[in-house]
């Protein structure tokens, strides 16, 4: 349900922000892609966090750099740590991003974007068999790739606001290291993210 709940506010903030620039783009003149000599004074580099991680017990956090008026580069990377079912695990992953912004009168980092991402993820799983006395240990390293649209804000040159809502692909394989495959209960493979995911986010962040 707070998955549900946030990605909601996700989609409507979004659409509201998209819809602003629409209106922005229709009434603003064209201008050619060059970095205008103003926005040369402005940050162009952010880090940020995403706010809505530590709801699944993760931390996540994003650096991103604008390397002309319309192409940013992101590079995101997480760590987490739970409990599902009988199933303790830990694990990281990273997500490259390229994105393209599209506003006529707002250069990157800021305004609506469109955007490519890869997701590279690596877990460790352990199930402790008090019956046997025994521990079994596991590894599931999915990789995927993904599509999202977004909007990122940038008040008083500083402080950055982000929400993004895209879709992609999860793809990995259950490698046991000792026991058997029955041992693990296989439904924590839908929670980490196999098969097609919807990934919302809200962050928060500093340019400079």
């Amino acid at each position: 349900m707070k998955k549900l709940f946030f990605t909601c506010i996700a989609a409507v903030l979004l659409g509201a922000g998209l819809a602003q620039e629409a209106t922005a783009q229709y009434r603003a003149p064209r201008r050619a892609p060059q970095r205008s000599q103003a926005a040369s004074n402005t940050p162009n580099t952010v880090i940020k966090v995403n706010v809505l991680s530590p709801f699944v017990l993760t931390g996540s956090g994003f650096i991103e750099h604008a390397f002309s008026p319309r192409i940013s580069g992101q590079i995101g990377a997480f760590v987490t740590g739970a409990s599902i079912s009988d199933v303790n695990f830990k694990g990281y992953g990273f997500t490259p991003e390229v994105r393209y912004y599209l506003s006529e009168n707002k250069e990157a980092p800021a305004g609506p974007y469109v955007a490519g991402y890869s997701r590279i993820q690596n877990f460790k799983l352990t199930v402790q068999d008090e019956s046997a006395d025994k521990e079994y240990t596991a590894t599931y390293k999915p990789i995927g790739a993904g599509v999202a649209i977004g909007n990122q804000w940038i008040f008083n040159n500083h402080i950055a606001l982000d929400i993004f809502l895209g879709g992609g692909y999860n793809g990995g394989s259950l490698q046991v290291n000792t026991g058997t495959e029955q041992d693990f209960d296989t439904g924590w493979l839908d929670i980490l993210g196999s098969g097609f995911r919807i990934r919302p986010g809200l962050t928060v962040g500093y340019s400079f």
